[in-house]
């Protein structure tokens, strides 16, 4: 007798298991199912793709100026670049099937909550764009005490949040959203700014000044950083005349050897002025190819 009960408990408890396995699980009630970063209130009204956003303002790019955008127009892009690797500070890179941009954030660990291929909408009413030595950013203006002027700068995150939506695959607004196809460009120095800058970029066949034992980015003093910076010049291949690999004393891929000929990697394509700055992302971009 005292077995067939056992025996009954036992089956009632496997249905009772069986049962709590097959539940169809709501979300809690109170419980929210949208991303906790950004304005999930947003929602697109005229849309621009980044080469016409920058077409329409760039003699103020051009000029290294900046501009209030006042229009209702949206951005839908791909986060392509952060703070991870600590090699752009406090700024992400967005693009879409025509351009890439930099977004200027006051704020770090943006990469924690903007990962690269996140989908991002963003209300351009209220931002600014310009140019920091001819390169597209969207951002603010603010003060520059040193040169006693306004320029395009970093806006506060409370300020960015308000103007960002994250968009997760598998919603409605990702359907809406659509498939944005982004191309990892053959670097070409010819292109211009608008072309090629705030986008990833393949250098291939290229070496890179200090080749040997050195590190890429020191900072012990032993190569004298420019802004924190080490700029590392790179040659032959599809460098073009005047490009340099910079990366900052704090990135976390700072310590790795600079490789010995010609090699490939990857990064994000910036301009100062005339020349072109290739920044690395995290280490897995200088995973060096010969």
């Amino acid at each position: 007798m005292k077995t067939q009960s056992f025996i009954i408990a036992l089956l009632a408890g496997a249905f009772a298991l069986t049962a709590c396995q097959d539940r169809d699980w709501e979300t809690p009630e109170g419980i929210s199912t949208q991303p906790p970063y950004g304005n999930n209130e947003l929602v697109a009204g005229t849309t621009i793709t980044i080469a016409e956003l920058q077409a329409k303002y760039a003699n103020t790019i051009k000029s290294n100026e900046y501009k209030e955008i006042t229009e209702d127009l949206w951005l839908r892009c791909v986060v392509t670049g952060n703070d991870i690797g600590d090699n752009l500070y406090k700024q992400i890179t967005v693009q879409d099937e025509t351009g890439g941009i930099i977004i200027g954030i006051n704020g770090s660990d943006q990469g924690a909550r903007m990962l690269v291929n996140q989908k991002l909408l963003i209300r351009l009413q209220d931002l600014f764009i310009g140019g920091y030595g001819e390169q597209a950013q969207l951002g603010i203006k603010y003060w520059n005490r040193k040169y006693s002027e306004y320029q395009i700068g970093r806006m506060e995150v409370p300020f960015w949040e308000k103007h960002v939506r994250l968009i997760m695959d598998g919603s409605p607004e990702a359907a809406a959203f659509g498939n944005i196809k982004v191309d990892t460009l053959d670097f070409d120095a010819s292109k211009t700014m608008a072309e090629q800058g705030g986008r990833v970029v393949r250098l291939t066949g290229v070496t890179i000044s200090g080749e040997g034992t050195q590190i890429i980015a020191p900072d012990d003093g032993s190569v004298p950083p420019i802004g924190g910076c080490i700029n590392r010049t790179v040659s032959g291949g599809n460098a073009g005349s005047n490009c340099i690999l910079r990366s900052s004393t704090y990135a976390t891929f700072k310590g790795i050897a600079i490789p010995t000929g010609p090699v490939e990697f990857y990064g994000i394509a910036t301009k100062y002025r005339d020349s072109w700055q290739i920044l690395a992302r995290t280490q897995s971009d200088l995973t060096w190819v010969k």
